[in-house]
């Protein structure tokens, strides 16, 4: 390493650990890295905490869940907590889990629930016959098939039209189709 970029590196420690140090004299305490504390928001809170943390509301399982368990709604516990997100553009996955939905394993208590351990109950269920619905402005098309699968609602979906035929199509409502 040349001794320019030594130099240079020597400069940027110094000054890090002169923040480090005026932080620790504002504060007096170490920055908190996860804080815990049981909750009962009924919505994400997401607000910025430093510039690497967020302040985010999680569904954790109050008790151990068996594997194919519908959800109830005391089975599920929000905790408020800090997390390190040190991706900007995005933000963390609050996708929160209700009840009515179905455990794909076995869930200890305390964990949190997150796909894909639970999953949004199906409305489209293998081998069940179901309407497929193509629709381009006032051009609209039903088709009578089988699914081929069995998807939650907004996951994709074959559908089996006659002997030979496959169409592909997302999920809508109970036993219907839109196809793409």
């Amino acid at each position: 390493m040349p001794l320019w970029a030594s130099r240079i590196l020597v400069v940027v420690a110094m000054s890090l650990g002169a923040a480090c140090a005026l932080h620790a004299q504002v504060s007096n305490t170490p920055a908190p890295v996860a804080q815990v504390s049981a909750a009962s928001s009924t919505s994400p809170q997401l607000s910025s905490l430093r510039r690497d943390q967020r302040q985010v509301t999680l569904a954790v399982a109050a008790r151990a869940i068996a594997r194919g368990e519908t959800l109830q709604a005391d089975d599920i516990t929000l905790v408020d907590t800090t997390i390190v997100w040190r991706w900007s553009s995005i933000a963390p996955d609050t996708t929160r889990p209700a009840a009515g939905w179905v455990t794909r394993r076995n869930i200890a208590a305390g964990e949190v629930l997150r796909a894909p351990a639970v999953m949004a109950p199906p409305v489209v269920t293998s081998g069940a016959a179901v309407t497929a619905i193509w629709q381009d402005g006032p051009l609209r098309l039903v088709l009578a098939g089988v699914a081929t699968n069995t998807a939650a609602v907004g996951a994709p979906v074959s559908v089996r039209i006659g002997s030979n035929r496959r169409l592909d199509g997302i999920a809508i409502a109970p036993n219907t189709v839109r196809l793409r």
